[in-house]
């Protein structure tokens, strides 16, 4: 007999038997859909923000190193130790003499024709004469005040031309252009010298002259150094020029060396005065040549190693000697990024009033009335009173504001307000804040502005070249 199951009446089928419906499908589906949709744009939004924070940083570490750097050298500059005022022996009188001042600045003197320094005139720096616009020749033949107006030199650039005009001949910079390896025309140059170097002391029985006894107005025939442990190498070779200061003077001239012995050879003007070593403080001797360096920075277009039709913005910094000279195989580019350089020179006026002058406008003020008195009673006894040292007013200066703009290197997607920014500077020195240009447009370097954030970088830094 065959039993067959019949289902019992009212008794429902198992719902884990049955499938999705087509409308929890769709509603299914769409939710994935905006859930992935929201984890894409999330991804985006924080991949954004990366790039952004990492370009925020590199810009920020780019411009605040390339102030420091800056800030170095500017803090460094000046001619040698010798940046004291003079004093009369006699009892201070408040009317021809007050406080005793007799001579505001005492000046370096050479005894050789003509120093060759770094990213200068190719012809050299030599004795004042009308080829530089004294009012008369200096006497032939004699020791020449070294005026601390070398110490800093900027130049004013804009459409490729520099007021100063640059150097020229071997000691040139980059030609200005929108090429690889060309100077931004748009970026000021600032040339700083200083010496690098701690010398040789008499107080740590380091230098020994003869005479070993100096009478009032003996000559200096040979010194022999001996340098200390801790003290720089001996590093002279002949024909090197040496700086001696000795606490009142300093003198620059040519030697011979034999040994530790340095022996002064083609003095201009008879022969150099010997020091006392019976108070040795301040008394020091420097390689002119080879530890007085020149520093110069500018700015320098350079091919991107990644994108071979781009041009990155870099600020190079140039450090020769007299020995070196200034070629470009000194140039280091030490940050990238940096679109504009700007400086504001403040210089102390005759009457003790401060400006903060492009370096073009330092020039153009100089004159007998606006500059301090001139560098030692030496040029008052060797020219005319009333003559005026070209550029004069760039041996009074107390600070320099230094003005950077700073981009983040790489393009990014960013919006028109993301890439704003404001340069208080001005790029016509008018000290109106500018905004940023339209994208697509020019910068005044002529470069395509891309889509970079910019930052503004602005520094004062004090200055000892002048010494009132």
């Amino acid at each position: 007999m065959t039993e067959s199951i019949q289902p019992i009446a009212g008794r429902v089928p198992d719902s884990s038997a049955r499938g999705f419906t087509l409308i929890e499908l769709m509603i299914a589906i769409t939710l994935g859909i905006l859930i992935s949709l929201g984890l894409v744009v999330l991804f985006q939004a924080t991949a954004k923000t990366n790039r952004v924070q990492d370009a925020m940083a590199t810009l920020q570490e780019n411009g605040r190193y390339a102030i420091s750097r800056i800030n170095n050298d500017l803090r460094m500059a000046s001619f040698q130790s010798l940046n004291v005022s003079g004093f009369v022996a006699s009892t201070p009188n408040a009317t021809t003499s007050p406080n005793g001042v007799n001579n505001p600045v005492i000046s370096v003197m050479s005894y050789v024709t003509t120093i060759f320094l770094p990213d200068y005139a190719a012809a050299g720096l030599s004795a004042p004469s009308t080829a530089t616009g004294w009012a008369a020749n200096w006497p032939a033949n004699t020791s020449w005040p070294v005026s601390q107006r070398f110490a800093i030199q900027g130049y004013e650039c804009s459409s490729g031309t520099c007021n100063p005009t640059l150097p020229t001949g071997s000691n040139a910079l980059p030609a200005p252009g929108l090429g690889n390896g060309n100077r931004i025309q748009s970026g000021d140059v600032l040339t700083v010298r200083y010496l690098d170097s701690l010398g040789w002391t008499a107080n740590n029985n380091e230098l020994t002259e003869v005479p070993s006894t100096c009478a009032a107005g003996g000559a200096l025939t040979s010194i022999t150094v001996t340098p200390a442990a801790s003290s720089p190498a001996f590093n002279f070779q002949s024909g090197d020029l040496a700086l001696l200061v000795t606490g009142s003077r300093a003198s620059i001239f040519q030697v011979n060396v034999s040994g530790a012995v340095l022996t002064p050879t083609a003095v201009l003007g008879g022969s150099i005065p010997c020091f006392s070593t019976t108070t040795p403080t301040g008394i020091t001797l420097y390689n002119f040549s080879r530890d007085f360096v020149t520093v110069t920075y500018y700015l320098r277009l350079d091919t991107d190693p990644n994108n071979a039709s781009r041009l990155i913005p870099s600020l190079v910094r140039r450090q020769s000697t007299i020995a070196t000279q200034g070629a470009a195989s000194n140039d280091q580019a030490i940050v990238q990024g940096i679109e504009q350089m700007d400086f504001l020179a403040g210089v102390q006026r005759s009457d003790g009033t401060v400006s903060y002058l492009t370096s073009n406008l330092v020039g153009g003020q100089s004159s007998a009335t606006s500059c301090p008195p001139m560098a030692g009673l030496q040029i008052v006894g060797g020219l005319p009173a009333g003559s005026v040292e070209p550029q004069c007013l760039w041996r009074s200066l107390n600070s320099i504001e230094v003005h950077l703009l700073v981009d983040s290197v790489n393009n990014m997607a960013l919006t028109p307000a993301e890439m704003a920014y404001q340069y208080s500077y001005g790029y016509s020195g008018t000290d109106i804040k500018q905004t940023a240009a339209a994208p697509g447009s020019t910068l005044p370097s002529q470069l395509t502005p891309g889509t970079m954030l910019r930052r503004e970088f602005v520094s004062l830094v004090s200055v000892r070249n002048f010494n009132p």
